[in-house]
């Protein structure tokens, strides 16, 4: 019986500590983010996030509100909307990010839709063709403050000339940073750029 509360404890300290790491992790990961100052570019790229229809989700809305204050405050002139349509998705996350832009008061001119992406690896890579087909020389990556470290760390393995600007993400998103530690461990034990390696090739 002795053994069995031992060990009892042992897994809940280890489960504890693993937790309190990952949160950790989670909320410098953000901070990183949020630190990112965007500099004058051709160009905004604003990454998806899911869309209820043609209703943003919340993490989506902060990244389009952040992406319009970067054109209201002329930093970037164009916008670029990036993302797929999903599984659960009855529209692209492009076609609604365009449209939430428009009604704001984005110049429809100065959108363009790459509507083919399902992960950020895509997301930077098809945003990549984008800026080589209409000449854009550099870029601002927008979206969330989490997310926007290995945005950046994907663009600059593609070798894109960009800067970040970051939308905060709610303590309600919390859950979504956590998730991204797992990711940045994916991407590393993956090998993303021997992938990138090979799509060059």
């Amino acid at each position: 019986m002795r053994w069995i509360v031992i060990s009892a404890l042992f897994v809940f300290i280890l489960v504890a500590g693993v937790l309190f790491v990952l949160a950790s992790m989670a909320q410098n990961i953000r901070l990183i983010g949020r630190s990112a100052t965007p500099r004058k570019a051709d160009t905004a790229i604003i990454l998806g996030a899911y869309t209820k229809g043609f209703q943003p989700s919340i993490p989506l809305l902060a990244r389009l509100r952040a992406g319009i204050q970067l054109y209201r405050e002329g930093v970037v002139r164009y916008i670029i909307v990036s993302g797929g349509k999903g599984e659960n998705e009855t529209v692209t996350e492009s076609s609604s990010m365009k449209r939430f832009l428009v009604l704001n008061g984005v110049d429809p001119a100065w959108i363009v839709e790459e509507q083919f992406s399902s992960d950020t690896w895509e997301n930077l890579l098809n945003s990549q063709e984008v800026m080589k087909r209409y000449r854009f020389n550099n870029a601002v990556i927008v979206t969330s403050d989490y997310h926007l470290p290995r945005a950046i760390a994907v663009a600059r393995q593609l070798e894109m000339d960009v800067t970040g600007f970051a939308a905060w993400s709610s303590q309600g998103e919390f859950r979504y940073a956590v998730r991204e530690v797992i990711a940045w461990l994916a991407y590393w034990r993956n090998g993303q750029l021997s992938v990138l390696r090979a799509l060059r090739k």
